[in-house]
């Protein structure tokens, strides 16, 4: 017999973390996020983890839990979140899991890959056909050897990825992900897609950026520059970090630096919006039953 497990899936700004919690409040639950930048401890108000009175309301996991220095990945985290969904199920607790961070959706729902790590000489070869010839110059070639390829033409992050691997390995990333299978077997997706309307998440989350200013975010990153980390590791990645990094050695001013994380938090929702579309997430959430 298949269990529920409720996904609250959408972009940045679009609601997310009130709806779990609507929802928990009603039903004996566990909040599991499905974040790649709220399991870091040192970024709390930059990736807007939820309130110590949001955390107050209802049991909350997978938040914050890492430091900086630990390389969090699809595979740890599906990992770690797998060990809380059996607990949940053990327990009879309706797991709900929170969070717009695509790959970890996947991974979940579909189980990993094993597919190897690209090497340097490969991304910067990558890279280099990228400056000269543009996206659509990998993206055919992608087509041109899996031409049922469903990645977006505008998604780079995984365009990138996928010409990488043929490089490197004559299999394109689709091809790799062939015959996987989930960690949990009969679970029952309850998605509840928010909102993808551009007009409406673009002012929330110029908002967002301008209510950070107005806390002790660039306290935080101050601090989380002092521990030395380095730069390739996920949590220096993270919107935000090195945009208030320059504002910090003097290269921008306050009003430049909020304007880029602005643009580039606008970017990341577009990336999100797309990933949305491409890989067909829609709502299927029993309204009746959990609303």
């Amino acid at each position: 017999m298949s269990k529920d497990l409720i996904v609250i899936f959408g972009p940045t700004a679009s609601g997310k973390s009130k709806k779990a919690i609507d929802i928990a409040l009603n039903h004996k639950s566990s909040i599991i996020n499905l974040d790649s930048m709220q399991v870091y401890k040192d970024l709390k108000i930059l990736t807007d983890r939820p309130t110590e009175v949001d955390l107050g309301k209802c049991d909350h996991i997978l938040y914050g839990y890492l430091n900086g220095n630990e390389k969090n990945t699809a595979a740890s985290w599906l990992n770690d979140a797998v060990d809380e969904i059996k607990k949940c199920f053990l327990s009879k607790t309706l797991p709900i899991l929170v969070g717009g961070t695509g790959m970890y959706l996947n991974a979940l729902k579909n189980g990993l890959a094993d597919i190897p790590d690209i090497n340097a000489a490969t991304k910067n070869e990558t890279q280099k056909l990228f400056d000269n010839h543009g996206l659509s110059f990998l993206y055919d070639e992608i087509k041109k050897n899996y031409s049922s390829t469903k990645i977006q033409e505008n998604d780079r992050q995984r365009i990138f990825r996928s010409y990488s691997l043929l490089k490197q390995t004559g299999k394109v990333l689709e091809q790799w992900q062939f015959n996987t299978s989930p960690e949990i077997d009969d679970i029952d997706y309850q998605i509840l897609l928010t909102t993808t309307n551009r007009d409406e998440l673009y002012p929330k989350a110029e908002l967002r950026v301008d209510r950070m200013f107005e806390d002790v975010v660039i306290d935080e990153v101050n601090e989380l520059l002092g521990k030395g980390y380095d730069n390739n590791l996920p949590i220096m990645k993270a919107i935000g970090v090195r945009e208030i990094s320059r504002l910090l050695n003097k290269e921008i001013d306050l009003e430049e630096c909020k304007n880029i994380i602005k643009k580039n938090t606008r970017n990341y929702i577009k990336r999100q919006i797309t990933w949305i579309k491409g890989n067909n997430i829609t709502q299927n959430i029993d309204n009746k039953k959990y609303m």
